[in-house]
């Protein structure tokens, strides 16, 4: 299918994040500067009147924000569908474009999509490995940190090879028209319900990747042991696409049919429609597994060759922030995980208990959550984290300087409801990480959650980043001791 053409503009900008600012040098480079105005509330913008990009001056747009003179809205993936100047362009009959939409638009690229709750960043990682072993060129964008991929209207125009785009939920509800080539869903769990407002219409928001009214990706790589990817299964192949399925399930067509794991390496096995598979690798958890089973499916279904692949898949570690061990001499193990929702947290602290138990160690756990976040979700991942740890310490912290202690209530609240390990509260972040560390001796694994590869925070809404990345800290604090 043809690719779409960009409505006309001129262009209006809404949210100046990685995204926003990509979206920006990309039509500056086609239209020129003068055809892009910008938009964004944050305290850092309001005192800009304009944006330099590599063509040019693009003016920001006043502070209330305004439509006159805008053909056409794009906007980052972060802005709620709600924002009052979205309604006001959909209520002129302005097109609306998401970021991820117009990259797409912008490229001739085949596209692999990722989507899901948890695993979209290592399922993309290693998909990316794959088809980087068969020279297929592949770069990774989307929703994904900027020292591993770029936002999709970010790639250069002399790219030749496969796209692998994570994709988050807010950029999947924006899509007008994408379709990719291939695409994998990993899980639905509850997540973002304070931006989608239901799990039902967060579920639309992933089932859009793969349908659009009667159109199906090409290539769909499915968990069955999710309803919801068991439902999409049927979906795609009543119009037509193709679906490779996965997971534990009888049915699957790569079956998880064992899985063990150390501090160091892991071992899995499965079944698949050529012959069982045994991978030796370094992913460790349950949840790592269905991430591999997810990457060779798509690897497989993609016709790149097998061994290759497995040997890919085999030396390939999981990205920043993800299980990410700190190492600073200590006679105990400490990991950093960007856990922070309910099935994320139970996943991981399930995977690090296993790691802790042989040596008849505790498992000490660290979390904290930014406040934005529905209420239910964080009295879930409270009782979630007390439930899966003999040791628990919650903090608070600002990602973008909300009240912290909103999000600490919620969790602490649902700690609290919970049976399972000592807990205690402790507001400093650096001060709970220094605690979580001193509880642990030998044999013991200290969990630190809710950030991962997240490298600031804010005192509040009016200041700038704070340098605070977790590893380092933690480092930091170990190295004072050991």
């Amino acid at each position: 299918m043809k690719r779409p053409a960009l409505p006309d503009g001129p262009y209006l900008v809404v949210g100046l994040g990685r995204a926003g600012l990509a979206a920006i040098d990309a039509l500056a480079e086609r239209f020129g500067a003068a055809a892009v105005t910008a938009w964004d509330d944050s305290q850092s913008v309001r005192s800009r009147k304009a944006i330099v990009t590599r063509r040019g001056m693009v003016r920001i747009n006043g502070s209330t924000g305004t439509l006159d003179g805008v053909g056409a809205v794009v906007k980052s993936p972060g802005i709620p569908p709600k924002h009052r100047l979205i309604t006001a362009a959909q209520r002129k009959g302005l097109p609306v474009l998401d970021e991820l939409e117009l990259g797409w638009r912008l490229s001739t690229q085949p596209m692999v999509a990722v989507t899901g709750t948890n695993g979209k960043s290592t399922t993309a990682a290693l998909v990316a490995a794959a088809m980087e072993a068969s020279e297929m060129s592949p770069v990774l964008a989307g929703n994904v940190e900027s020292d591993r991929g770029v936002p999709l209207s970010a790639l250069s125009s002399d790219h030749e090879g496969w796209v692998v785009a994570e994709v988050s939920s807010y950029q999947a509800y924006g899509l007008a028209t994408l379709l990719p080539q291939a695409a994998v869903f990993t899980n639905l769990t509850p997540d973002h319900l304070h931006w989608h407002g239901s799990m039902r219409a967060y579920g639309e928001a992933k089932r859009r990747v793969f349908v659009d009214g009667q159109r199906a990706v090409a290539l769909a790589v499915l968990n069955v042991d999710d309803p919801f990817g068991r439902s999409l299964c049927g979906e795609i192949r009543a119009r037509g696409g193709r679906t490779l399925t996965y997971g534990a399930a009888p049915d699957a067509d790569y079956r998880i049919t064992a899985c063990d794991w150390t501090v160091r390496d892991s071992r899995i096995a499965l079944a698949t429609p050529s012959g069982p598979v045994q991978i030796e690798g370094r992913l460790p958890g349950a949840h790592n597994a269905s991430n591999v089973a997810a990457a060779l499916a798509l690897a497989d279904g993609l016709e790149l060759g097998r061994a290759r692949t497995l040997e890919a898949i085999a030396a390939a570690s999981l990205p920043p922030g993800r299980l990410e061990p700190v190492d600073a001499g200590q006679p105990f193990q400490v990991f950093v995980d960007f856990a922070h929702s309910p099935d994320s947290l139970t996943r991981v602290l399930t995977a690090l208990r296993a790691i802790a138990a042989p040596r008849g160690g505790r498992l000490i756990a660290v979390l904290g959550m930014a406040p934005s976040g529905e209420r239910l979700t964080r009295l879930a991942c409270g009782r979630a984290a007390r439930a899966g740890c003999d040791h628990l310490v919650l903090c608070a912290w600002s990602l973008k300087g909300e009240p912290p202690l909103i999000a600490l209530s919620s969790v602490l609240a649902g700690a609290r409801e919970t049976r399972g390990g000592v807990l205690e509260v402790m507001l400093d972040r650096r001060r709970a990480i220094a605690r979580g560390l001193s509880l642990a001796r030998s044999g013991d694994v200290v969990a630190i959650l809710g950030r991962g590869p997240v490298t600031s925070v804010r005192v509040d809404a009016h200041s700038a980043p704070v340098p605070f990345d977790d590893r380092e800290v933690a480092k930091e604090v170990l190295q004072g001791v050991y």
